[in-house]
């Protein structure tokens, strides 16, 4: 890959090739399960009347998108940002799970929704450079809507917080254990501005020197983060497919655990190092 282009040389395609060959079984059951999930989104089809079962079908649609971005990403030994995307799927995925099994879930969806609305328009509206950048009647628009939440949302005004506690869905859906896996290890390596984050940017000798600053493709965790990304889905799949009843899917389920599971820890896999 080109010092000087990085990820955006012309040759970055030789890099996804060979990422590919080397850990062909984790892509093959990935693009499996991928097909497998592409089936599933159109058999959920939603009742009219049914807010639960609209927003589950949308929250797996985010979950897959989630999942595909991952794989493209990890292909290309885009790490940092695979594993990034994937907390962002962990907590959709959360979402998902504790929806499908409790309607309630929705409320405060529509809480934080609101919230976080009302917060912006508050911060645009008290900071006078974005202000002064408004005319008078988007001044007003906001003003308004802000209005219009406290009459529908009396208490939103009131909250301190994010009124969704992603940790708390993930442990009503039985996932708490999921959550300290993989939401907490990829908000620290990946998704935060931390030292584990930026070590992935330099290349040191065995006693600790600096010899470069790195920005190309990473390989170290990409087996745990195409599992990872696997368990989201096959998570994502589950809830929703339980939820409308669908039970066409039930042994390709099966076939892909079964042969995910067969491929051992992510961390033991051995590459197919390719030449050239």
């Amino acid at each position: 890959m080109s010092k000087e282009e990085g990820f955006l040389a012309s040759s970055s395609v030789n890099a996804v090739t060979k990422i590919r060959a080397d850990y062909a079984p984790w892509f093959e059951i990935a693009a499996s399960l991928n097909g497998l999930a592409m089936r599933v989104l159109p058999s959920l089809r939603p009742a009219t009347t049914n807010s639960q079962q609209l927003f589950v079908a949308t929250l797996f649609a985010r979950v897959l998108t989630s999942f595909q971005s991952t794989y493209i990403l990890a292909e290309r030994g885009l790490m940092a940002d695979a594993r990034t995307v994937i907390r962002a799927a962990t907590e959709t995925a959360f979402v998902l799970a504790a929806l499908s099994i409790n309607a309630g879930v929705l409320d405060s969806l529509k809480l934080r929704h609101y919230y976080f609305r009302r917060k912006l328009h508050s911060v645009w509206l008290g900071d006078r450079a974005a202000r002064d950048t408004m005319t008078a009647e988007q001044i007003a628009a906001l003003e308004k809507d802000i209005a219009d939440i406290d009459r529908e949302y009396p208490t939103v005004k009131d909250m301190r917080g994010d009124p969704i506690n992603v940790a708390s869905l993930a442990d009503q859906a039985g996932l708490i254990s999921v959550y300290n896996a993989v939401y907490r290890a990829t908000s620290t390596d990946a998704a935060h501005t931390s030292i584990t984050a930026l070590e992935r940017h330099i290349r040191a000798d065995a006693t600790g020197n600096i010899q470069s600053m790195i920005v190309g493709p990473e390989v170290g965790d990409l087996t745990d983060t195409i599992s990872v990304a696997i368990t989201m889905l096959l998570l994502a799949i589950e809830a929703s497919t339980e939820l409308f009843g669908i039970l066409a899917f039930r042994d390709e389920i099966r076939d892909c655990k079964d042969r995910w599971q067969a491929l051992g820890l992510p961390h033991e896999f051995k590459p197919t190092v390719q030449s050239g």
